[in-house]
């Protein structure tokens, strides 16, 4: 068995028109297409380095080759299958598990303010715990993760996606094993989020992103 964790960045293909649609009402499909790209550079430059191997999932899965043009041929690069949420999530730690890791987390590609140390603390986390879940402020979370033997595929199957209760309806679940919880961290939906991530995030964090938006805010 792998002892070294796996992290499984979930993401989309910067295609034009089909990400950060929120963001893009307010500054524009080109902005937000290039704030995205931000967002997924600086989540890889913290995660990178904190003692976990990286895999990333596309949609959509014909994209896999551009993904790997885009951020290295060296990354694995793997397609999501068809299916809500919950059966991509599902479908990327069953894979993960398959491969022998010992424990595998996933996360959403739109969280810039993802530092290195918290990066490194997901990934001792675990090595000791049954299972991590990190926050959101809108009630959802940004990472869920398990040990092998500890896995529980229910945490995937008819959760209302995109709603405040995701998380509390995920820590019912998760609750038998007592997961760890790491500190909230914010997707990036909307332009008031980038604007709190100007105002607060730590200095050397999200380098790329808070140029692109030191432009676009003013």
């Amino acid at each position: 068995m792998n002892m070294t964790p796996c992290l499984l960045l979930m993401l989309r293909s910067p295609r034009l028109g089909r990400v950060k649609t929120r963001l893009a009402r307010d500054l524009g499909e080109e902005t937000a297409l290039a704030l995205y790209k931000a967002f997924v550079e600086d989540m890889l430059e913290a995660l990178d380095g904190c003692g976990a191997a990286i895999t990333l999932w596309v949609d959509p899965a014909q994209d896999v080759d551009s993904i790997r043009g885009w951020l290295g041929h060296g990354r694995t690069c793997l397609p999501q299958p068809e299916g809500d949420l919950g059966v991509k999530m599902d479908h990327a730690f069953r894979w993960a598990f398959e491969q022998g890791y010992a424990a595998a987390a996933a996360l959403g590609s739109d969280i810039p303010q993802l530092s290195p140390r918290t990066a490194g603390h997901l990934a001792r986390l675990l090595k000791s715990e049954p299972a991590v879940l990190g926050p959101s402020p809108d009630g959802g979370y940004w990472t869920i993760g398990f040990q092998a033997d500890r896995y529980l595929p229910e945490a995937f199957v008819n959760m209302p996606w995109g709603t405040p209760e995701i998380f509390e309806l995920t820590e019912r679940v998760l609750c038998p094993l007592q997961p760890a919880v790491l500190p909230e961290l914010t997707d990036m939906d909307t332009l008031e989020d980038l604007r709190e991530l100007v105002r607060s995030c730590p200095p050397g964090v999200a380098p790329r992103t808070l140029a692109l938006a030191g432009q676009f805010l003013g």
